[in-house]
């Protein structure tokens, strides 16, 4: 669609006031005159403001795009004018925008579409409070809790139509479901069970070319492949988790606290049983009477058309109402502590979520939620698809490739105070992680959510005139920088302190500054971009005051976290391609050998201070940590220590940056 024709839209109303959408004739001369040649666009312009939308837009309470998009408008053009639905979108969207209804960056794409034409949208990940936050809701909705999603997703913004579903079943054969006589095209597909959704996600991975998300039995598999139950690993297309759904149907990072997804109101958003008329309530197909099937035909009842109610903060359609969504995971009770990525995987029926057109509005709440078994069919539930977004591609499904600016920070992660047995506490190390010991770190720091990557590094170089490391030949881009030296990377953060207006961490002799500038042993007061010291490093690995206690850093399971001698072909892997650890942390384990800031010493754990430890006082070579490629899986251990002379470098030592967090350097 022409945005030209868009932009003098709202030059019309700026010149002639709002007046002039009262005349639709006017509006198409004058945008002809300038456009001729965009006649499908004007038409929809015209068509929309003499269908009455104006005065819909005029009525709606505040300028968020949910009001703007007015309920049941797209699918009017639609029905009355045989309009498709992006023109339809568009011309609301151009109206609005000109009305001030819309801002330029609310109508900005953030989406993608499936070749199957699923319509995706963006969902950036984030932590939210799960359950019954409005205090009346069910017991199986208790104890909220704190969940946090640490990916961005694509969410469907429909639930998964009959006219995408039944083309899935002309190319495979599959037999269609039954729609009850009520229509299939738009409306959202029902009368298919758990294993059928996810038969649908694993046929449009492999149209794709994306690893499917499904096991036959109905596990996760990873990208390689492998049975997981770590829903980040997972990159096919699937079903919601059960907290993926809710954090998506309560607007994500856009959330307004609405009780209906996109509303306090019920009727705003979603199709009920108040709002859909009268209908029989059992959900089961086979136990309805003769009468009953013909009382339902005859009124031509839901489920209603997607997309013809509001959508969500995010521009998600009928998460509340209109059909029961299958989420991927088991139903199981809620835990009273804090998540992340939280999946059931305990036996059990499977979750739906959002309630249907013969329910109750009370059922449409995003916090309510039900099970049912997998394999039993349903005329009032269906499902909506997800994918994990690739974090260098959110906005292009086929980029590839991240093209990092040189006014980027690396990404961090927080990691909060707290204690911590340090060392060799499953008796299989080396001497020198022993004694194990007792370490509190009386500070939260930010630390690397992936290895410094070539492409960071690369600007650095760029910027500072010197010659950038090899790459051997395995490619930059976002394979981790490697060849650098401890002094390559202190320089790296004194640089990156610099250009982020923070003094510099270390002076000329590799020694810590804090904010005045002064060599400090301190690490909490060094407000500057620096290398993890040692305890800070293990501290994160284990996943800090979220631990689970595993070996590798966030598994028992090499493989899963860490690229090493046995998985790697011997050459270094983009970041984040295996599981992150219980922070969202990536590659703490394997792919390449990671500087910290602290000298080395064999026995330092038998004198190393219990608090904020930090050694300033030993030999002349700096601690290495996290193994590499090259090394078998005992290197990966979230305790191992090595070392190496600092002007030193080698094909399987980087490092990630670190710092104190939130300005508590001038406190402490």
């Amino acid at each position: 669609m022409n945005g030209k024709v868009k932009e003098r839209l709202a030059e019309l109303v700026k010149t002639h006031s709002v007046g002039i959408l009262n005349r639709p004739d006017k509006v198409e001369s004058l945008l002809k005159t300038s456009f001729g040649e965009s006649e499908t666009e004007i038409t929809a312009i015209v068509t929309a403001l003499r269908e009455g939308l104006l005065s819909e837009l005029l009525k709606s309470e505040d300028s968020s795009a949910q009001n703007a998009a007015v309920a049941g408008f797209p699918q009017r053009l639609r029905d009355n004018y045989g309009m498709n639905e992006e023109a339809a979108t568009w011309a609301i969207e151009s109206i609005a925008l000109a009305l001030g209804k819309l801002t330029p960056t609310e109508t900005e794409s953030s989406g993608i579409k499936t070749a199957n034409g699923d319509e995706l949208v963006h969902v950036e990940g984030g932590s939210f409070v799960m359950g019954d936050t409005w205090g009346d809701g069910t017991d199986v909705e208790r104890p909220t809790h704190t969940a946090s999603i640490t990916y961005d997703l694509y969410v469907g913004k429909y639930p998964v139509t009959f006219e995408e579903y039944d083309r899935f079943c002309m190319e495979t054969g599959a037999t269609e479901p039954e729609d009850e006589g009520l229509g299939r095209g738009r409306r959202p597909v029902v009368n298919v069970n758990w294993f059928q959704a996810t038969w649908y996600c694993n046929w449009l991975s492999e149209k794709e070319g994306l690893p499917p998300a499904y096991y036959e039995d109905g596990s996760l598999l990873d990208e390689n492949g492998k049975k997981t139950n770590d829903i980040s690993r997972v990159r096919g297309y699937r079903l919601l988790s059960e907290a993926e759904w809710e954090y998506a149907a309560r607007g994500g990072k856009e959330s307004r606290g609405h009780k209906y997804s996109g509303s306090d109101d019920p009727d705003r958003v979603a199709w009920f049983d108040e709002n859909s008329g009268d209908t029989p309530t059992d959900l089961n197909e086979a136990t309805r009477s003769k009468e009953q099937k013909k009382t339902l035909e005859e009124k031509r009842l839901a489920p209603n058309g997607v997309g013809m109610k509001m959508p969500n903060e995010l521009g998600l359609y009928d998460m509340s109402g209109n059909v029961w969504e299958w989420c991927s995971d088991r139903f199981d009770d809620y835990t009273d502590s804090e998540e992340t990525n939280p999946y059931a995987i305990r036996e059990g029926g499977r979750v739906i979520r959002g309630g249907c057109w013969f329910k109750s509005a009370n059922l449409a709440k995003i916090a309510h939620r039900e099970g049912l078994s997998p394999i039993e069919i349903y005329n009032g539930v269906g499902f909506r698809i997800c994918r994990a977004a690739d974090r260098k591609t959110k906005t292009n499904s086929s980029s590839e490739g991240h093209e990092r600016q040189a006014g980027e920070v690396p990404d961090v992660v927080l990691v909060e105070r707290g204690s911590f047995k340090m060392g060799d506490t499953w008796g299989d190390g080396l001497i020198d992680e022993k004694p194990v010991h007792e370490v509190t770190i009386m500070y939260d720091f930010n630390i690397g959510e992936y290895e410094v990557m070539f492409s960071e590094f690369d600007v650095f170089c760029e910027a500072t005139g010197r010659i950038p490391p090899s790459d051997e030949g395995w490619g930059r881009g976002d394979l981790p920088v490697m060849n650098v030296t401890w002094w390559d990377a202190v320089e790296f953060c004194n640089w990156l302190s610099e250009r982020e207006g923070l003094p510099k961490a270390y002076d000329d002799g590799g020694r810590l500054l804090d904010a005045t500038g002064k060599v400090t042993d301190k690490v909490e007061r060094v407000p500057g971009f620096r290398l993890p010291t040692e305890a800070e490093w293990e501290y994160a690995a284990r996943g800090g005051n979220k631990s689970e206690g595993h070996k590798y850093a966030g598994s028992d399971d090499v493989d899963e976290v860490a690229w090493y001698c046995e998985n790697s072909g011997m050459k270094t892997h983009e970041v984040g391609k295996k599981a992150p650890n219980e922070l969202g942390i990536y590659d703490m384990s394997g792919n390449v050998w990671e500087w910290c800031s602290d000298l080395y010493e064999e026995d330092y754990y038998r004198y190393s201070p219990n608090v904020n430890p930090y050694n300033a006082e030993g030999d002349y070579e700096r601690v290495m940590r996290g193994g590499s490629v090259g090394l078998n899986e005992s290197f990966a251990r979230v305790t191992h220590r090595d070392y190496l002379e600092p002007s030193s470098a080698g094909n399987a030592v980087g490092f990630r940056i670190c710092r104190t967090a939130n300005d508590q350097s001038e406190l402490l």
